[in-house]
């Protein structure tokens, strides 16, 4: 009776280990530093993450400036790489800092960004914040469309303010970014464990049938 039960123990945690890992191991996270910029400003201005939200065609971008910078908001752009198939339509949930409901009033294609080259998609101008809103620290919206993921990303560029908070500063500029190592590539390893513990789970069962 113990060695059946301690059978059933053991079969039962690698089940409930495959189904914790299992959700996880198609999720990938990349962020975009932005380190450069078009008004020589040394190092990182903030940065902007791309994340697979679990939902088939769908990722989440979120913009988080550093402090003394912000997000232009009217007249501002976020423009981006690596992707296909993108259209006003396949942003949704776009907020800033408290605002929410808003959205951008176009979307420019093959877009010359400063000296970052053509980008693919770059969707102008937020509207909807209140009055006097101009920019903003933190940025979140999702983008969905067929077969979309956060690893098609190859580059961002944003139009930033050369100060925090809603108001933008004394200058305006451009910054740039590519992705550096995925933020989540722990699921693959969990995958791999994952598939040890069978393993050693098959070993031990047959142990305990001798």
């Amino acid at each position: 009776m113990r060695l059946t039960s301690l059978k059933i123990s053991i079969l039962s945690l690698v089940v409930v280990l495959g189904l914790a890992l299992a959700p996880s191991a198609s999720a990938d996270s990349f962020t975009f530093n932005l380190t450069s910029n078009n008004l020589g400003i040394a190092g990182s201005v903030g940065t902007v993450t791309i994340s697979d939200t679990g939902v088939s065609g769908q990722v989440k971008v979120t913009i988080a400036m550093n402090s003394g910078f912000s997000l232009k908001l009217s007249g501002g752009d976020v423009a981006l790489n690596g992707a296909s198939g993108l259209s006003l339509a396949a942003v949704s949930q776009l907020t800033a800092d408290a605002s929410t409901g808003l959205q951008f009033d176009h979307l420019k294609t093959t877009q010359n960004v400063s000296q970052f080259g053509t980008f693919a998609f770059d969707f102008t101008n937020v509207k909807g914040q209140p009055h006097g809103v101009v920019s903003a620290n933190t940025m979140t919206f999702l983008l969905t469309s067929t077969g979309l993921t956060a690893s098609q990303f190859t580059g961002v560029s944003i139009h930033f303010c050369t100060a925090s908070g809603a108001n933008c500063g004394p200058q305006t500029g451009f910054a740039y970014g590519t992705p550096e190592t995925p933020t989540v590539p722990e699921p693959g390893t969990l995958g791999l464990l994952g598939t040890g513990l069978v393993g050693i789970a098959g070993v031990v069962r047959r142990r305990l049938s001798l």
